[in-house]
């Protein structure tokens, strides 16, 4: 549904009026929710049209043979005219029903069927000259029943197209009864329960219409919002609540599916251990809010070092951990750790303070310096305290130490 494309307070008041629209069934449709109803409306009875349109119009042209047996003068005369009304209107509604996705314009083809096809049986019916014409009157209550079944998203139409079927069927009845004021009246003897049928047949299409969308709507609604807290508590569950990087369960996860993928390929992969130095008197001097501040801006550093592809994630304090799944050498993680070393490094300023900051780097390399994550995790997390030994600020690699240019 477009709505739910909406911003969150535009589907809020939806939810809210398609709420008390289900609970009142004399509401409209919300406005917000129009658009909507009417595609909905459209794809639940397109085919639906498409088999009552079939259905009316071969009707209509086989009751010619009716007409051959009670009024058999113009039999000669309503063949024609009834194989044209279906050669030409049936092809041309079904083609506006396919093409025409508009539930408003196509309902209304079945009563422009029968206000065409009632004119062409009440002229018709003038020219005859048999003595069961007046008896055979009553057979036009079809056209009243048969134009409220098609009617399916706005009762309105139903309403105005059978008082207009009924002012012509009248006018016809009164004229054709030689304005015999008691045949008219029991003709709408007959008639009137047949109008008041087919108007409840619209009425409960169109209201049965309604409810079955808005609880449809509703039913979205209450399936998107749970999607999104599953999402939302997924995220918690996978993700650091201060930086929003991946947190260590959510790292390791990748780096055995990472290692997993590095076995079948025979391709090597980087994993570096990034640990903020003497960042506790960062804490202690400016408080726990600027260190918060501080390591999420070392999280945005060190995700614009990496490509895409490359998971950045936080441990836990002010440590991070990086994993680099796709490497041609030792080298290419070298490169990458100076570059993260150097970003953390630059200058930074929280609130109206300046400062700065080093890291030390472990990196391990897969399968050189290991086959599984806790093999490289270990191996990693040594060479990240070599590093702080010799003197912090520097970049470690699990087999070779060498010194940052």
């Amino acid at each position: 549904m477009d709505i739910l494309q909406q911003s969150e307070e535009q589907k809020e008041i939806a939810y809210t009026q398609a709420s008390d629209a289900l609970n009142k069934w004399w509401l409209p449709i919300p406005n917000v929710l129009k658009k909507d109803f009417l595609q909905y409306q459209y794809r639940q009875n397109a085919n639906f049209l498409v088999g009552i349109n079939i259905f009316a119009h071969t009707f209509f042209f086989l009751y010619t043979f009716a007409n051959y047996l009670i009024v058999p003068d113009i039999f000669w005369l309503d063949l024609p005219i009834r194989a044209f009304l279906l050669v030409t209107l049936l092809p041309l509604f079904l083609l506006l029903i396919r093409k025409v996705h508009n539930i408003s314009f196509i309902e209304l083809l079945l009563p422009l069927s029968a206000l065409i096809g009632s004119l062409a049986w009440f002229n018709l019916l003038m020219l005859s000259h048999s003595e069961y014409v007046q008896s055979y009157l009553y057979a036009s209550v079809v056209f009243i029943v048969a134009l409220n079944i098609g009617i399916r998203a706005n009762f309105i139409s139903g309403v105005l197209s059978s008082l207009l079927i009924s002012a012509v069927t009248l006018h016809y009845v009164n004229i054709l009864n030689h304005s015999d004021n008691m045949a008219l009246f029991l003709f709408c003897l007959v008639y009137g329960p047949v109008l008041s049928f087919g108007l409840f047949i619209s009425w409960h299409n169109t209201y049965t219409g309604r409810r079955l969308f808005l609880y449809a709507f509703i039913d979205e609604m209450n399936k998107a919002d749970l999607q999104e807290a599953n999402r939302h508590l997924l995220m918690q569950s996978h993700t650091d609540s201060l930086t929003g990087l991946p947190n260590r369960a959510l790292f390791e996860d990748r780096a055995k599916q990472t290692i997993a993928k590095a076995i079948r390929d025979k391709s090597k992969l980087a994993l570096m251990i990034v640990d903020l130095d003497r960042f506790k008197p960062v804490n202690d001097t400016y408080g726990h809010a600027t260190g918060d501040e501080v390591l999420k801006e070392v999280a945005r550093r060190m995700a614009s070092s990496v490509r895409e592809s490359d998971t950045v994630a936080r441990l836990g304090g002010d440590e991070f951990v990086v994993l680099l799944p796709i490497i041609d050498t030792a080298d290419d993680a070298w490169v990458v750790a100076v570059k993260i070393r150097e970003k953390i490094e630059r200058p930074l300023k929280i609130g109206e303070n300046w400062m700065g900051i080093s890291s030390s780097i472990g990196v391990a390399i897969f399968p050189d310096q290991g086959n599984t994550a806790e093999e490289l995790f270990r191996n990693a997390d040594t060479s990240l305290y070599r590093a702080k030994e010799l003197g912090r600020n520097r970049v470690e690699m699990a087999r070779d130490s060498h010194q940052p240019n």
